[in-house]
This record gives structure tokens, sequence and C-alpha cells, in this order.
């Protein structure tokens, strides 16, 4: 947050642990904003090819989407240390920097997130305390734990809020090419790249070609990995493809879903393709629309294409649904 750049390797967790995970998230924000909204629709996991099934029992109709998440930024976690020291040469005691080393303590440490705050222009850090974890195993007991926090101090969101939403604005810049060195808080976004300015001790690649990057296009932003947003391109059509035509007595609906919309490669990749129809044509022959029955049926490539931030919608239903 001070310009200041400092390489140490970190160990992210598995691609489809985070997809998992911001894949089930989503589906509780979806859940929350139905319910604020009056919306009486009800959501489901989906088995391969489809990861969210939303359902609108009045109206029969259900939605089948493909899922493509990832966090805006990943808050540090802090634990309390001893002060570093060494002797010197005199033998004084001096204190000295801190270097990689194992935490064979972490479970009986006090956790803390490291919360930026932006006050008179300058960053200064909060410590959302999370307390000791100890020997409880659960799997939602960092959930818990935040949800406690948030409990205790009801402006914490706000504060929250404030920093995702400068961060936001500093990838959204960034994305966009605006303006010259990124903002400070643009490095706490993931795929965030390589720091500008680069150090002159910024190590190599250990594989490849270039330099290390803070965090690299694997991590990138809700849909905005080229990779996710051609995967789930296809995704929605083969759903599309395989369950249309076959209904009906129930309408089918097609989404890709994500909680942040394709920032930096919206342009390049979903553009040209979010307003595609397309049909089946068993004869194989028509070359124009002319050439098929009067009574085909033809379909949205995307009947939405829904995010949180920013959404391209060809649906009415859709259209009321998820209006946030």
């Amino acid at each position: 947050m001070e310009g200041r750049f400092s390489f140490h390797h970190a160990n992210k967790p598995p691609s489809g642990t985070i997809g998992k995970t911001t894949s089930r998230l989503l589906c509780v924000f979806l859940k929350l904003l139905f319910k604020i909204n009056s919306q009486d629709l009800k959501i489901y996991h989906g088995i391969e090819p489809i990861d969210v099934i939303i359902y609108d029992e009045k109206e029969n109709i259900v939605l089948f989407s493909e899922v493509k998440a990832a966090p805006l930024t990943t808050l540090p976690l802090a634990v309390p240390v001893e002060i570093q020291t060494e002797l010197g040469e005199e033998g004084e005691l001096l204190s000295r920097s801190h270097s990689s080393t194992d935490n064979s303590f972490l479970s009986s440490s006090n956790l803390h997130i490291i919360l930026p705050q932006l006050k008179d222009q300058v960053y200064k850090y909060e410590l959302i305390n999370l307390g000791i974890r100890g020997n409880n195993n659960s799997s939602v007991w960092i959930y818990e734990q935040m949800g406690a926090a948030f409990n205790k101090d009801n402006q914490l969101f706000s504060r929250y809020f404030q920093f995702w939403s400068i961060a936001y604005s500093a990838y959204n810049k960034a994305a966009r090419g605006k303006g010259n060195l990124p903002e400070s808080v643009y490095w706490l976004t993931n795929a965030c790249g390589q720091p500008i300015p680069r150090p002159v001790n910024w190590p190599q690649r250990k594989s490849g070609e270039g330099y290390e990057s803070i965090s690299d296009s694997k991590s990138s932003v809700g849909m905005d990995r080229t990779d996710d947003i051609k995967k789930g391109i296809y995704q929605v059509l083969k759903i599309a493809a395989s369950q249309k035509p076959k209904h009906s007595k129930i309408t089918v609906k097609t989404a890709l879903l994500s909680n942040i919309h394709a920032v930096r490669h919206y342009n390049d990749y979903l553009l040209e393709l979010q307003d595609i129809v397309w049909t089946i044509d068993e004869t194989r022959q028509a070359k124009i629309v002319a050439d098929l029955p009067p009574e085909k049926e033809i379909f949205n490539l995307f009947d939405g294409i829904i995010t949180f931030t920013e959404s391209h919608i060809r649906d009415e239903w859709i259209n009321q649904k998820f209006r946030f």
C-alpha cells in the first residue's frame, strides 16, 4: 500500500476448491437477494454440465446456469509475532527484517484479517479479530468467526464495502488502461500481474520466461479468466442444445452466472456473441432464415449473462427476477 514491493511465494488453494466455494457462496447471495426482492425461487446445485439450477415453480420456468466466479480480492491473514532480533558487531541487540518460516503455533495463535482503510488519502490498517481456532476442525469455523465479527461491530460491513468499492474501481481502471500507475489498492486485487514499476531485485519465473507476478491471470476476478469465458460459452450452448428443444411442459432458460463481469475481456470474448440466436436444422440445407419452417423455434445463446456488477439480458423473465 506504500508502493514498496517484497516478493514472497504464495500457496493458493487449487482452482477446483476456489470454484466450488465461490459457486456455493454465489448461491447464498442469490438466495438472499431473491428473498429481499420477494422472488419465490428455489436454488439447487446441478450435475455436470449444469452448475446451478434456479426454479420458478409458479411460472414453471427453470434456469440452467454455468457458474464462473472468483473473488475480487483475498485479504491477508495476520498473527501476532515477537520482534525478530540479531546481535550487532558489539554484541548489542538489533531488530532485523522478518524472514520466511513455518508457524507451528498457528492453531493456537490469535488470527486476524487485515482490512485496509483509506483515511485522508492515506491507507491504514484495521485488524479484524477472528479468535483462536485451537482444536476446532469445522469447515465453517472461519465463516462463523467472520459472522461474529460483523455482528459485534455493525459498522464493519460499511468499512469493508468502502475498501471493496475502492479496490473494484482500481481494478476496473487498470483493466481499461485508464491512468498511468495503478492505484496502490490495485495490488490487493486478484490477477493484478507484476508490480509497476518492477523492483530491480524482483525474481524471474522459476519456469518459463518473464518475471514472477503478485497474482497471475489464473486467479482472475469474476469471469475474467479467458479459459473460463471460453469454457462458459461452450457449457451454456451444450446445456441449451441438450435441454431446450426437449421440453414442452416446462420453459428452460440458460445463463452464464458470476459475481463480477468480465471487466478486462468482455469486449474481446463476449460482446460479439452476446446476441447470437440459434436453432437446429435437421435438413442441413438452410442457408437463410426463410429456408426454415415458419414454426421453427429459435433460442438465445445466452438468455442472460448475469453478474452483480453488470449484466446482459435477452429474456424478460430473467430481467424481472434478477433486478439487483
